[in-house]
């Protein structure tokens, strides 16, 4: 770690005579500072850290260094840090205690950093559970408010304890022998949660756990009528969904869903001019719909880690469900970010985090750029989906939406969308197609009889 200067103005902070929560604290930030690599592996948040220093500021300095400054040699380096900070790296100790805390770590190798962080995070776990017995005690709390904050508190001491750093590879060998009989079984169908193409099925067998699904679209291309078309394949089996819907209201979701399912025109619904024979497919979607696990939230400008208790909370009453989120660029946070690109790359990784946490799929529309337009052909690529670097890595399987007839009314794929699987990280490349019947929102599968009544009309399928 780099020293370019020292203060004489500044006085170390008192170092308490023997605190095992203080050497921890220590150890563990000194290990960030010794490797800047295992920023990567931490598990915890500045609220982690014990109030009684200033550790929790100074974790969150270094997690916005490496964030800004990650791709240097030295990225705490304190001339760096200090003019970013100025006065307020003095408040915390100053150059000299960063020093004190680099010098003080034994080792940064994983097993002794994963030691020190679940002490870290057990104080931590310790400190609310003593808070809420006096919130208790003090104000009454309601049952339902206890067990909110005993799941909460749970959800902290669980943070170290999910996802050990490296396992054995031969402790695999059961789990794996169990998976090759499932999949025996299911000989050769679907392995994970249905999605609404045959096609894209027998390519990926489905949407995978731990999976996270990037599709992407320009607008009007009919991604929110897909997710709706999707939604109600994947539950079909009794998978629970949870859609979040932050562009459009529950309500109008729902209308997609019930014009797809019920084979209703969306324009007689948005009207008012129902026929008879509308209210009867009408009543016979409504109990369709009504008997899947479906769910929907449509706040707006939803937040990445409201996601998180969502799904956190819901998985324990549907621990098989699939997370849908309309659309990534929606999204906000807590955290603060210079740019869109920097607060979209934090936001995939999150939404990648969900899905290998809670071992569930997650399906996110997400926006392309104007630049898809320029192109002679209009077809998409990764490239265009917008502020897309983290994005495009961080997707497992990358599905972008394309409609010939979106850009030439007069094409022989008219009727036809493309769902470019652009990035399968276990599933391969390739092209799906689907008929898009744009007046009942409804997505279907080619078969022989559609095949057959699109070249009678001179068609391409």
């Amino acid at each position: 770690m780099s020293n370019h200067f020292d203060d004489p103005r500044q006085e170390l902070p008192r170092t308490p005579e023997y605190n095992p929560l203080y050497e921890a604290e220590m150890q563990y930030l000194g290990a960030i500072l010794k490797n800047k690599n295992r920023m990567e592996d931490v598990r915890l948040t500045n609220q982690s850290f014990s109030p009684a220093w200033n550790h929790g500021t100074i974790f969150q300095m270094l997690k916005f260094a490496y964030k800004k400054f990650g791709t240097e040699p030295d990225p705490f380096n304190l001339a760096i840090m200090a003019s970013h900070w100025k006065e307020k790296l003095f408040e915390v100790g100053g150059p000299s205690y960063f020093l004190k805390i680099h010098e003080s770590a034994v080792t940064d190798d994983i097993i002794t950093f994963r030691h020190f962080e679940q002490i870290i995070n057990a104080a931590h776990a310790g400190r609310e559970m003593e808070k809420t017995r006096a919130e208790i005690a003090n104000s009454g709390m309601s049952s339902k408010e206890i067990r909110e904050e005993l799941d909460r508190i749970d959800e902290i001491a669980e943070r170290t304890a999910r996802g050990n750093p490296a396992a054995n590879i031969a402790s695999l060998f059961t789990e794996h022998k169990k998976e090759l009989r499932r999949r025996e079984l299911i000989k050769g169908e679907v392995t994970g949660v249905k999605s609404c193409s045959d096609d894209f099925n027998r390519l990926s067998k489905g949407h995978q756990k731990q999976d996270l699904i990037i599709v992407a679209a320009r607008p009007s291309m009919g991604k929110s009528a897909w997710m709706c078309n999707d939604v109600f394949a994947s539950t079909e089996d009794g998978t629970a969904a949870l859609m979040i819907s932050g562009e459009d209201k529950s309500i109008n979701m729902l209308e997609r869903m019930i014009s797809a399912v019920g084979r209703i025109e969306l324009s007689r619904m948005k009207s008012g001019q129902m026929r008879e024979s509308d209210w009867n497919k009408y009543l016979l979607a409504l109990e369709l719909i009504g008997e899947r696990n479906i769910f929907i939230d449509d706040t707006v400008s939803p937040k990445i880690e409201s996601i998180r208790a969502m799904v956190a909370e819901m998985v324990k009453t549907y621990p098989k469900m699939i997370l849908y989120v309309d659309y990534l660029q929606h999204l906000t946070t807590n955290e603060k970010f210079r740019s869109n690109a920097e607060k979209y790359a934090h936001i995939s990784a999150e939404l990648k985090k969900i899905a290998r946490d809670f071992d569930i799929p997650v399906v996110s529309l997400a926006a392309m750029n104007r630049e898809v337009e320029k192109k002679q052909d209009k077809r998409p690529s990764m490239s265009d989906i917008r502020d897309c670097g983290n994005i495009e890595s961080d997707g497992d399987v990358i599905i972008l939406l394309h409609r010939e007839d979106y850009y030439d009314a007069n094409s022989k794929r008219k009727g036809l969308i493309d769902l470019i699987v652009a990035k399968g990280r276990n599933a391969g490349t390739g092209t799906v197609s689907m008929v898009f019947d744009k007046p009942f929102m409804k997505f279907l599968n080619i078969t022989e009889e559609i095949r057959k009544k699109r070249s009678e009309e001179d068609l391409a399928s």
